[in-house]
């Protein structure tokens, strides 16, 4: 029967501060898989991914990374993780551009190593990043709430679609 059986994997929850970012990583997940996907097809098919992520890149996924750094850095203890965080964006970021800048598009290997890394990347913020910094400092995230609310209403992945929970500035929502 639906619903007697509990979900080995549940979602994560997420602090109202942290859901918007947290929303915003599924476009870069599908992206993510769309780059590695068409590592292994032709030309055409090669550039039009690029194409496709570079709309995300330029209207999501550049700001997102912006914020992220002006946000959880500063909440972020542990310096391993900072650097990883950085390290992570800047490099993501130049293969970013070497989608953009080469003529007969990027080749396999950018794309692979992109999506890749992306994946690997929004993977680890989940997992990793999000609950340090949720659990670190769910004070300093209640101080955010206004800014995540900014980030919401400016960035239509940043949107909620479900609701689960609206108790307040602290409440929670699963991640994706």
């Amino acid at each position: 029967m639906a619903g007697d059986h509990e979900d080995p994997t549940p979602p994560l929850r997420r602090h109202a501060a942290l859901a918007p970012l947290s929303r915003e990583h599924m476009s870069g997940l599908v992206q993510a898989r769309n780059l590695v996907r068409a590592s292994e097809a032709d030309e055409p098919a090669r550039r039009r991914a690029a194409a496709d992520f570079l709309r995300v890149w330029d209207s999501e996924i550049r700001e997102h990374f912006d914020d992220e750094e002006r946000l959880l850095l500063p909440l972020t203890r542990d310096a391993a993780m900072r650097e990883r965080l950085l390290s992570e964006h800047r490099d993501i970021r130049a293969l970013s551009g070497s989608c953009r800048g080469s003529a007969g598009g990027p080749s396999p290997a950018v794309l692979k190593r992109l999506g890749t890394l992306l994946h690997d990347h929004i993977r680890w913020e989940e997992r990793v990043l999000f609950e340090a910094v949720q659990h670190d400092h769910p004070g300093a995230l209640d101080s955010i709430v206004p800014e995540a609310a900014r980030i919401e209403r400016q960035r239509p992945g940043a949107r909620a679609r479900l609701r689960l929970d609206a108790s307040g500035p602290g409440r929670t929502e699963p991640s994706s």
